[in-house]
């Protein structure tokens, strides 16, 4: 355990990429978002001014997940770090950066609110669906879709360090193929009505923490598997 703690201070190297463009992206985001809907007035829509520029973080973090692979990996080899230390390592950092930005974003939401979303009835970080009562699971809500594309992204990277371009674009081939035939499957037997009644059933915390944390940790278990045969 030691060994993987020391591990995760590799990833100071990328502090500019985990920490400061995953949120001055959506700081961006934010402010164009204040600004246009300053700018368009008194509007009374029902829901107030929703927008979806929260994703902003999430596709920052998720590309950052790639990144991060790519660029310490050989580095961590190079200082006699286990492929296995530095990916436990990796998603150490991964896990506790995404209940850390959930944290930050939950007491975001309670400004948002307390300020009727910052003078334009905004609602930016309360965004319909993702917007629960319960403050541990709204923080468990902002928390899993960051490990979900983080893993998925480390899963994808470790497929490019693992056999190169050509494995990574085989393996997204050959995911396109499967879900194709999944979908012509379903579409042949009639079954888009029967899962978009079973989809709608499902809870907010089921479609934002159970499932996604479920496909998490198959990627975080597939990157692993695959990290140990890779060459820097």
């Amino acid at each position: 355990m030691n060994r993987i703690l020391e591990a995760t201070r590799l990833h100071t190297i990328v502090w500019k990429q985990t920490m400061l463009w995953p949120w001055a992206i959506m700081g961006i985001s934010f402010l164009v978002n204040i600004l246009i809907f300053a700018s368009i007035g008194d509007v009374n829509r029902s829901g107030g001014n929703t927008t979806g520029g929260l994703a902003s973080i999430y596709s920052v973090v998720a590309i950052v997940g790639a990144i991060v692979i790519n660029q310490v990996f050989p580095f961590a080899l190079g200082m006699g770090i286990t492929r296995r230390t530095f990916y436990l390592a990796t998603a150490l950092v991964m896990v506790v950066q995404a209940f850390a930005y959930a944290i930050v974003l939950y007491f975001l939401k309670l400004i948002e609110g307390a300020t009727d979303g910052f003078g334009v009835d905004l609602r930016f970080f309360r965004v319909p669906f993702v917007d629960v009562h319960n403050g541990f699971l709204q923080i468990l809500v902002y928390a899993v879709p960051f490990l979900f594309v983080s893993f998925l992204a480390m899963f994808a990277a470790t497929t490019i360090v693992r056999w190169g371009n050509n494995g990574f674009f085989a393996a997204g081939a050959a995911a396109l193929l499967v879900l194709g035939l999944l979908a012509a499957l379903i579409t042949w037997q009639g079954w888009w009505l029967a899962i978009w009644h079973w989809l709608t059933d499902q809870s907010a915390a089921s479609l934002l923490v159970g499932w996604p944390a479920l496909i998490a940790g198959i990627a975080a278990l597939g990157g692993l598997a695959v990290i140990r045969r890779a060459n820097a």
